[in-house]
C-alpha cells in the first residue's frame, strides 16, 4: 500500500473488546486512543539485517513485517554481532542461519530498490 496514517479496522477494535471482556470480565464503556502499525515487506519477505554495501555505513535493520514482537531479541542479537563485525550467537549459527541470508544483498533481493 502507499504510505499513509493507518489506522485499526473497526472490527478488529471490536473483536479485541469482545476478547478482553471475555477475558477479563470486565466492560470496556470507551476506547480512548486506537493504533495500528505499519508492517513493512522487502521481496522475499524476510527481515533484512545487514550492512549496504551500495551505501558505505548505512545498516539495515528492516522489513520485519509479520515476524512480530517474538523475533526481536533474535534480530537484536543478530544486528548487535553483525555491527560489531563479530560472529553470529551460537544459536544463530545451530539454525543455519547465515550473515550473508540476512543482508540486503542476498540473491532474492538483489535488484531491488
Amino acid at each position: 500500500m502507499d504510505p499513509c496514517d493507518v489506522a485499526p479496522e473497526e472490527l478488529d477494535v471490536a473483536i479485541a473488546v469482545d476478547r478482553f471482556e471475555t477475558l477479563a470480565s470486565h466492560p470496556v464503556r470507551r476506547i480512548n486512543h486506537r493504533w495500528a502499525g505499519l508492517r513493512s515487506f522487502v521481496a522475499d519477505k524476510s527481515p533484512v539485517v545487514g550492512f549496504d554495501a551500495r551505501a558505505e555505513g548505512f545498516f539495515w535493520l528492516a522489513g520485519q513485517g509479520g515476524y512480530g514482537i517474538q523475533m526481536a531479541p533474535a534480530w537484536r542479537d543478530a544486528a548487535a554481532a553483525l555491527l560489531l563485525d563479530r560472529p553470529l550467537a551460537g544459536r544463530h549459527r545451530r539454525a543455519g542461519v547465515v550473515a550473508a541470508d540476512l543482508g540486503p544483498g542476498r540473491p532474492a533481493l538483489r535488484g531491488q530498490g
